[in-house]
């Protein structure tokens, strides 16, 4: 079953987000920690032009959901400090809308869950997947 949702970040830029069954091997691990039932920050996604610094649209693709808790994403105001893509060059500093991801776990659950998010970010098209392992305490 495909699930789409997609959140307006404004006049130039929108991201949207696929929640797909298909599994692919991420090309990043990350480890986070969360408290059992309460939402935790995993990721704040972002893509801006490097000459205007303006935000650019980006599409996240869920490839595998969590087994034991929700992703839940949302708009929020970020400030440019560094790019994975190494592109910052006169937008640090800069305000733009981004993409966080928060995780929340089912209420109880305590143990591990792992989920993986494919994002293509919005300048040149660049691609990335990162597979997080979740320790729920």
């Amino acid at each position: 079953m495909n699930y789409f949702r997609k959140i307006s970040v404004g006049i130039l830029a929108s991201l949207s987000i696929f929640y797909s069954a298909d599994v692919l091997a991420g090309s990043n691990s990350f480890s986070r920690n969360a408290t059992s039932g309460r939402p935790a920050r995993i990721a704040v996604y972002h893509s801006w032009d490097p000459q205007t610094c303006r935000s650019l649209s980006a599409t996240m693709n869920v490839l595998s959901k969590p087994s034991h808790g929700v992703l839940i994403p949302r708009v929020v105001p970020h400030v440019i400090t560094t790019s994975r893509f190494g592109t910052v060059q006169n937008c640090v500093g800069k305000p733009i809308k981004a993409l966080q991801i928060d995780y929340k776990s089912t209420p109880e659950f305590r143990g591990t869950d792992t989920f993986a998010i494919d994002v293509t970010f919005g300048w040149e098209g660049r691609r990335d997947t990162d597979t997080y392992t979740m320790t729920v305490q």
